[in-house]
């Protein structure tokens, strides 16, 4: 595609001035005022009402193709000067001297490296992206053309046909990426695959204890479904046997951590309970909304200490953490780029989902004596609701107080609902009076006939499991 460019003479005419990519704007204005009379050494170009270089190159000047340039009268006439020219060759010796900007380029090459030439069999000289090739078309180009008028300019001096030219030096050719797709039902086992797992743009984590405890006690059934579910082996129903059932009920560390059932798995009828054999743990409701009341710090005392053997990595575990890799590597690489608007819509869809995916919500709420109020409320419901439950179980109930979550600390505000703070299915609370000196763990947050109804930590959890496991059924 042809290239050109108007320019607005001063006499209000336009002169179109067909280009080329290594032109330089001197040699478009040099085209203009000869072809109307002017003197090129008394204007210059502007580009809205900008002064343009009349050194760089068309290709570097980020002037559109067909834009109007315009020509204007300088204040002062511009007045030619010496410019140090280098010239690098290819042992690396890099000579250099003064020249004027009329001078040739083939001026300059015998000045400085007459002795190198003469061993070429086709010079060539490159400044910036322009290549004067040969005797002939040095002679023929000056410093000036090149758009070399003032200051420093380095040049390099190469032996090359000019077919060679065309082929570009030192392509860097990318390897072959080989497709090795992680595959969850064969994960890598060694050290080294995890260490490489856990390096990657993901964020990276080290492997603790607790974080084994919680893949543990988190860890899904195997998927039945599928091919290979289609032909089940020996092998595989020996797997199934020997694999642990996961726990019926869980709660995370924070906000976000469901008590439903795991996907793929669907309750029995009579799922509430255990084990025929034993009997479900004791569940004290002391006021409404299913109010229960326990405490961390008896669950700590009653926790059974766990074996060696069950801090050992499976390759349960390792399918989980890789698992968990892959999620979160493919989401920060294909996520979109959204607007603030989609974003919004895209948070709407999201608590619609938990609308009708969840009919309730769990919170708890957690004093500085490692007490832990547990209630039940709608998702629509604000969080003023929840502060007013509270208050019904203080020992204080006049004092000011408010909820919080960690980390890092962040004051929830009366008036959201628990929708709106993500709080859905269910969430951990931090609560703390307004006067710090009241905050203190050895002072009583609840009142004693409340303290002495506690419920275990997993009665709490056994609440919860036979609440929704009754709404589910009176619904259906």
């Amino acid at each position: 595609m042809d290239k050109r460019v108007t320019v607005l003479l001063p006499n209000g005419r336009r002169q179109n001035v067909s280009v080329t990519a290594n032109m330089t704007l001197l040699e478009i204005l040099e085209t203009a005022c000869t072809k109307h009379g002017y003197d090129a050494e008394e204007h210059c170009l502007k580009f809205h009402n900008k002064e343009v270089g009349l050194t760089q190159q068309f290709r570097f000047s980020g002037l559109p193709n067909n834009c109007v340039l315009e020509m204007e009268t300088t204040e002062k006439r511009r007045v030619l000067s010496n410019v140090l020219v280098c010239v690098q060759l290819n042992d690396g010796s890099r000579p250099q001297a003064d020249f004027s900007p009329n001078d040739t380029v083939w001026l300059v090459v015998q000045k400085l490296c007459e002795s190198q030439v003469k061993g070429f069999e086709s010079p060539v000289i490159v400044y910036m992206r322009s290549e004067v090739i040969g005797q002939e078309q040095m002679r023929q180009t000056t410093l000036k053309s090149l758009g070399i008028l003032e200051g420093r300019a380095m040049m390099r001096l190469i032996d090359k046909k000019p077919e060679e030219l065309k082929t570009q030096a030192n392509v860097y050719k990318a390897p072959a990426v080989k497709s090795t797709a992680v595959n969850d039902d064969q994960p890598s086992t060694s050290r080294s695959a995890m260490a490489a797992g856990g390096s990657g743009r993901g964020g990276g984590f080290a492997l603790t204890s607790n974080m084994i405890k919680n893949l543990k006690r988190t860890a899904p059934e195997e998927n039945a479904s599928g091919s290979e579910a289609a032909k089940p082996s020996e092998k595989s129903d020996q797997e199934q046997k020997s694999q642990p059932e996961p726990p019926k009920y869980d709660w995370g560390t924070g906000s976000g951590y469901s008590m439903h059932h795991p996907p793929g798995r669907r309750p029995a009828e009579h799922e509430v309970e255990e084990n025929p054999g034993r009997a479900p743990p004791v569940v004290n409701v002391i006021g409404p909304r299913q109010a229960v009341l326990f405490s961390l710090d008896e669950t700590k005392k009653n926790a059974d200490d766990l074996p060696d053997s069950f801090f050992d990595l499976t390759v349960n575990d390792l399918k989980m953490v890789l698992r968990d890799l892959k999620r979160t590597s493919s989401g920060d690489d294909d996520a979109p780029l959204l607007t603030a608007k989609l974003r919004e819509l895209e948070r709407q869809k999201a608590m619609l989902a938990k609308l009708n995916q969840y009919k309730d919500c769990v919170l708890r709420i957690q004093f500085p004596d490692r007490f832990v109020l547990q209630g039940i409320f709608k998702p629509h419901e604000p969080l003023s609701k929840v502060e007013d439950f509270a208050r019904e179980f203080l020992a204080q109930p006049g004092e000011q107080f408010h909820l919080f979550t960690i980390p890092p600390k962040k004051v929830l505000p009366s008036n959201e609902t628990l929708l709106e703070l993500n709080f859905v299915p269910n969430a951990i609370v931090h609560f703390s009076f307004l006067k710090d000196t009241l905050n203190a763990v050895s002072n009583r947050f609840v009142k004693e006939q409340y303290v002495s109804q506690l419920t275990s930590e997993e009665g709490a959890h056994y609440a919860v499991q036979k609440y929704r496991l009754t709404r589910a059924t009176g619904t259906g």
